[in-house]
């Protein structure tokens, strides 16, 4: 909830009676003094710096958490802060191995096709070269001793051992080929398998996770705002927790967008944390975001994020995590004039009060600085005294136009 604390001595409303007429505008008597406007918001402490503890890369499916530090606690360097559960790789690596063994034995079993039948092509090559051999050595060719027909039929004979080597030789090469291919194909898998081993047990070599230096292990909350548990699935990449530079620690506030009005760079800010009450640290705000965001997921209610850093960083009570509530300190002036905004009248680039004269009222151009939802400074064309409408006048009761 937002807060206005102004020290302002405020008149009570005054009404003037005229001899004749009876003032009936309502009025207040404007003075000067200390003007403080506020922003009251809650958040949580967090480091400046801090080392991210992300869930492993090398998986490209989320992962689940099968023992994790608690929050707070002290840890050194090389500590296991997490555990993965290795079940599902486990069975992949067995799955993996035994696809592994099933491809070599097809390998093997595709050499001893090959070597078999490129035996039997070398055999029934051999007996053909043979019978070709003898064709040629006791060809016919004498017209004397043998007719015309059975000479034609040796000449056929030889032509058609000769084509029939051939032929075993284009069926030998098409064969290698073929089972080249098949070999191929055969490898590829193999490599594609024995890829998907050394992927999985990468996987299982890196389900522990450690600390890289000495530090206080907090956890992350997720997108939800829950925090790591065992038995939660995680995503590759997925932050964790952290080990926070405790030496420097700014805040975190939540501004609910309706209220988040004047909050800049450099104003101050007051925090108290919750397990402190009676102790204040003095900041000034760091940065805002620039779109105000929900919270929660069920929440539709948005917050701006507004940064603060704190004077009292190193001291030994700040620790991330902390809830507090922060009073903002949007403006703070030792002197000021302050009038609530029903009394400030705006037309185009003009800007006026009505100030009181006598049973009258005279239309005052002013220069408004920070208002609020309720009131405004005033920069200049008032001054302490001012006695001022807080509606607008009767037009018989005004004076002047701007």
């Amino acid at each position: 909830m937002k807060k206005i604390y102004l020290l302002i001595l405020v008149s009570s409303i005054l009404t003037a009676c005229g001899k004749e007429q009876k003032l009936s505008t309502p009025v207040i008597q404007v003075n000067s003094d200390k003007v403080l406007f506020e922003i009251y918001a809650g958040g949580e402490l967090e480091a400046v710096k801090s080392t991210p503890i992300t869930a492993p890369t090398v998986s490209r499916r989320p992962q689940t958490l099968a023992w994790i530090m608690p929050q707070f606690t002290t840890v050194k360097a090389g500590d296991v802060v997490a555990r993965f559960d290795g079940s599902n790789f486990q069975i992949e690596v067995d799955e993996t191995s035994f696809e592994i063994q099933k491809l070599m034995y097809s390998m093997m079993a595709k050499d001893r096709e090959i070597n078999n039948s490129k035996f039997s092509f070398g055999a029934e090559a051999q007996v053909i070269d043979y019978e070709y051999e003898l064709a040629k050595q006791f060809n016919i060719d004498d017209p004397l001793l043998y007719t015309k027909i059975e000479m034609i039929e040796a000449g056929d004979n030889e032509e058609f051992l000769k084509a029939k080597a051939d032929h075993i030789d284009q069926v030998e090469n098409n064969f290698e080929e073929k089972s080249q291919t098949e070999k191929a194909v055969l490898e590829s898998s193999k490599q594609v398998q024995v890829a998907k081993l050394e992927l999985n047990n990468t996987s299982l070599s890196a389900l522990e996770m450690t600390a890289p230096h000495d530090g206080l292990f907090v956890l992350e909350p997720s997108w939800d705002g829950s925090l790591p548990e065992p038995g939660k699935s995680v995503f590759p990449g997925a932050k964790l927790a952290s080990l926070p530079d405790l030496s420097q620690m700014q805040a975190k506030v939540y501004v609910p967008e309706v209220e988040a009005i004047g909050i800049k760079e450099g104003v101050t800010v007051v925090v108290n944390l919750h397990a402190y009450p009676d102790t204040s640290f003095t900041g000034t705000v760091s940065s805002i975001s620039q779109t105000a965001q929900p919270k929660e997921r069920d929440n539709p209610v948005k917050y701006f994020t507004v940064l603060v850093a704190l004077e009292a960083s190193g001291s030994e009570i700040l620790r991330p995590g902390q809830r507090l509530n922060a009073n903002i300190h949007v403006v703070d002036q030792d002197q000021g004039l302050v009038v609530p905004i029903q009394t400030v009248f705006r037309e185009q680039e003009n800007t006026w009060v009505y100030v009181q004269n006598g049973h009258d009222f005279t239309q005052q151009p002013i220069t408004t600085g920070f208002c609020s939802s309720s009131l405004c400074t005033i920069k200049t064309g008032l001054k302490d005294g001012d006695v001022i409408a807080l509606s607008q006048p009767p037009k018989e009761n005004t004076e002047g136009t701007l």
